[in-house]
């Protein structure tokens, strides 16, 4: 229909002159869409309904005019700089027929006094059943059971059964067909500070008496009632209330075949058993659910428990305060879970139990970004059956293992116990903490708890918790633990972090939470300052029989690839272990390691002194003319001489890279003592220095050894000496332990390697415990206690007797004791001779690095390079 436009006093064509507005008759004018740009219209009439394309101004200037069909309004432009607008003659009577068509079919809906279109006056094809037009008031007071059940029963399938807000009293479980939606206006999460339930009066509340188990059911199960197939159901928009009523009742419960069921924006809250429960029925369980954000809100059992639901998703769901477990899966493979949180519920936060993949459709389950926060027992617990694998990533725990506030009690932020499905972790934080208030006991006793379980693979993880970031009690079968994982024990306010991959599933390796502090903070921090290593040891220690004493022991190995890592700090110690006279072995090694310079060159006269003083507890005597010529790396140098023993003594000269002797008296003591020569301000390299014997006929120079070291970098000293037992490194006078990690030469860490020989010679258990006690109290006994132990027991060979597998033993409980870790090579050997024979671990003292048959404790190249490599990543991460 085309509107008429002009005739009324403002429809003129007009020119603006000066001050003044003039008429223009017979002026012609073009139609406009839009006051400015737009599209001009073309399809117009003139009164007598013959198409024009633009108007003609009659003689008085007016302007009329018919526009296409429908629109009513226009613009015109006669040129003159602008456009006017123009709206239809009868627009007035347009709007006042549209009036005139309320509540009528075609027009428009009026509002009932609560601001909403009544129910009758929506169009039927929607398929909506409002629960209120089956006589539900929603006030909550009347029971309104009867008016919804009608209402579900009036619903055809893909229909809405709609609640308006309010507040519905059921006294009776609400039976759900297959394929319709209940839809609510708004679902309440929880009642939060500040907010009453009076606020928001909109839900399903289960009313005294209440007849059923749950307040909604699905049941798919051929019984005479049910269908055998049932599903499709929508809830959406909703709350469902159980706070009023006691007893066992659930708030859904499902069972049978139960399809495709999905859940958005829900709230079940304070129900008296569980808030969601599904099992079976003739074997048959609910499958291929969806619930997206829905929250179940203090119930007095579980919050969620799922049986067999196959292809699940959880996204968004949120368990708060449910008095027993927050979500269990029991065999629900194929199963996701996204973005789901699980805060102070009285047991388990998620629990994954039960036997899974008993089918060969079965897959496993994925847990991607899901949280927990102060549960009473396990975050997470996983603890099912089967060979199905388990994927869990970027997990977030908190506070969990509150245990009725006293925590402890073994339980953690993420436990896999007896579980023989295969668990992958990619991902997971744990942080303790207590109540919000600031109560009960900093939770939880571990971040993650590893027992009995049969493959798990770790790794990305931050775990601090009160007693350990990570605690494996060395039963289960395989654990593989990556790089990148960092632990803390103690309260949130505690910063020491340790950072390092573990060996857990490995025999005989015991790493204990929190080691390794010491070492590596100044290890890191290398680059500006020194990190000192000292190893004490025997001939092992020491190298034999490796084919290089500098380079191809396991201590050289060490600290090559560390000092590579973290920044050359020189040499060491270049003990005088390393000379002819005290070195005890074979013509031919000594000749070996001659040739490539690990040992130092003497002349004259050099015998033992057979005294346990200063690094390396050897010593060497001269009492005329000799030389002794060491290769060393650094900026400094240092001396070590033994004095006021055996006198009278005698001075040294010292000469460096060839330049002048420079003379060291003879402080003439009487009683023994360390004495430490040093030299500083050469280059960083390496150095030739030759001592020579400077006193009178019979005095003895005793020589204890020359260290290169540089101002920065990582410094590793290898005090081991040939037939060492534990009896010479303790404290005795000046000596021994001081200069091992004591106040005379204080270390970060210490490797201390010490057995064979006291196993030997047949040294009690008690004795031999009793001297490493001895020793490792004066190093931890130094300063603060700043220094970490590494215990390191040897492959005992052929060497050692039996009580020697009793030291080791012993050492696990020593290391307990004093935070060290431990590598027992004992058992990585397979508690045999023959089985390192095999691998070419054992050395030839005529051929020094090649694997031989007839030495029986001292290792080849290929059994130096074996120690470092178990060694090494305890350093280096």
């Amino acid at each position: 229909m085309r509107h008429l436009f002009g005739g009324s006093t403002s429809d003129y064509a007009m020119e603006r002159v000066g001050n003044q507005l003039l008429v223009r008759p017979g002026a012609t004018g073009t139609i406009w869409d839009a006051a400015s740009d737009g599209t001009q219209i073309t399809d117009l009439t003139d009164l007598a309904g013959t198409p024009i394309s633009t108007v003609t101004a009659d003689g008085d200037g007016a302007v009329a005019f018919f526009g296409p069909d429908g629109i009513t309004h226009l613009y015109m432009d006669f040129g003159y700089g602008r456009r006017y607008a123009a709206a239809a003659v009868d627009l007035g009577t347009i709007l006042q027929d549209h009036l005139a068509l309320k509540d009528l079919p075609g027009g428009w809906p009026s509002l009932d006094p609560g601001g909403r279109v009544p129910a009758g006056r929506l169009p039927s094809v929607l398929d909506w059943q409002f629960v209120t037009d089956h006589g539900a008031l929603g006030d909550g007071a009347a029971d309104d059971t009867t008016a919804i059940k009608a209402a579900i029963t009036a619903c055809p399938v893909g229909g809405v059964v709609y609640f308006p807000a309010g507040r519905y009293k059921v006294s009776a479980t609400l039976d759900l067909p297959p394929g319709i939606t209940l839809l609510g206006t708004h679902s309440n999460l929880m009642i939060g500070p500040g907010m009453t339930e009076a606020d928001y009066p909109c839900w399903i509340e289960a009313a005294v008496p209440f007849t059923g188990s749950s307040v909604l059911q699905i049941i798919g199960e051929d019984d005479g009632t049910h269908p055998a197939i049932n599903g499709e159901q929508r809830l959406f928009n909703l709350m469902i209330d159980g706070s009023q009523i006691t007893g066992s009742v659930d708030g859904l419960y499902a069972k049978g075949n139960v399809q495709n069921v999905v859940m958005r924006d829900v709230c079940i809250r304070r129900m008296p058993n569980n808030g969601i429960i599904t099992g079976q029925a003739g074997g048959i369980r609910p499958y291929s659910w969806r619930l997206h954000n829905v929250m179940i809100n203090r119930c007095t059992s579980n919050g969620i428990l799922l049986n067999g639901n196959t292809d699940l998703t959880l996204d968004d769901v949120q368990v708060l305060g449910c008095q027993a477990q927050g979500i269990v899966l029991t065999n629900c493979t194929n199963a996701q879970l996204a973005g789901c949180r699980v805060e102070w519920c009285g047991s388990h936060g998620y629990r994954i139990t039960g036997a899974w993949g008993d089918w060969q459709g079965s897959g496993g389950m994925q847990m991607t970004g899901c949280s927990t926060d102060r549960n009473g027992q396990h975050g997470v617990f996983v603890d099912a059956t089967g060979n199905t694998p388990i994927l869990i990533t970027g997990l977030m725990t908190r506070r969990d293992g509150r245990n009725g506030g006293t925590g402890g009690g073994g339980f953690a932020g993420l436990a896999v116990v007896g579980a023989t499905v295969p668990v992958t972790v990619n991902g997971v934080t744990c942080y303790p903490g207590v109540d919000d208030g600031g109560g009960s006991t900093n939770s939880p006793q571990y971040g993650v708890r590893l027992s009995g379980a049969s493959t798990v693979l770790l790794d990305d993880a931050y775990l601090h918790a009160a007693s350990g970031g990570l605690f494996d009690d060395g039963t289960n079968t395989t654990v593989r633990l990556g790089s990148s994982i960092t632990t803390v024990r103690g309260a949130t306010t505690v910063a020491a972090r340790t950072a390092r991959p573990r060996s857990a599933g490995e025999l005989g390796v015991y790493v204990p939470d929190g080691w390794g502090k010491f070492w590596r903070a100044k290890r890191d921090a290398a680059g500006t300052g020194k990190a000192r290593i000292i190893a004490v040891g025997d001939s092992v220690t020491k190298g034999y029989y490796c084919s290089d004493l500098v380079s191809k022991s396991y201590v050289g190995i060490l600290r090559t690839a560390l000092q590579s890592a973290y920044g050359d700090g020189g040499s060491g110690l270049y003990s005088v272990n390393r000379t002819p006279a005290i070195i005890g072995a074979k013509p031919e090694a000594i000749a070996a390691w001659q040739a490539n310079q690990s040992i130092a060159t003497t002349t004259g006269t050099w015998t033992d002194t057979v005294l346990w003083y200063g690094p390396g507890i050897s010593s060497i005597y001269a009492t005329a003319a000799a030389t002794a010529t060491f290769t060393v790396r650094g900026s400094t140098i240092k001396i070590y001489t033994l004095a006021g023993v055996n006198t009278p003594n005698a001075g040294y000269t010292y000469a460096i890279d060839g330049a002048a002797a420079v003379a060291v008296a003879d402080p003439g003591l009487s009683s023994a003592s360390v004495r430490t020569q040093t030299i500083t301000g050469l280059s960083a390299g390496t150095h030739t220095v030759v001592i020579s014997y400077n006193g009178s006929a019979g005095a003895r120079l005793q020589l204890i050894g020359v260290a290169g070291e540089r101002d920065t970098g990582v410094i590793v000293d290898n005090a081991g000496r040939s037939g060492a037992q534990t009896s010479h490194y303790f404290v005795s006078g000046t000596g021994n332990t001081l200069w091992h990690g004591g106040t005379s030469q204080p270390a970060d860490l210490v490797i201390y390697a010490l057995g064979l020989n006291d196993a030997n010679q047949n040294v009690t258990l008690d004795a031999w415990a009793a001297n490493v006690y001895s020793t490792l109290n004066t190093i931890k006994g130094t300063g603060t206690g700043a220094t970490d132990l590494l215990l390191v027991m040897q492959h005992r060979g052929n060497f050692a007797g039996t009580i020697y597998s009793q030291y080791g033993a012993r050492m696990r409980g020593i290391a307990e004791e004093y935070g060290a870790a431990l590598v027992n090579l004992w058992p990585m050997g397979q508690n045999n001779y023959a089985y390192w024979q095999g691998l070419g671990y054992w050395g030839d003292q005529a051929t020094p690095g090649a694997a031989g048959s007839s030495d029986s404790v001292h290792p080849s190249d290929a059994g130096h390079a074996y120690i470092a490599s178990k060694l090494l990543p305890l350093l280096m991460t």
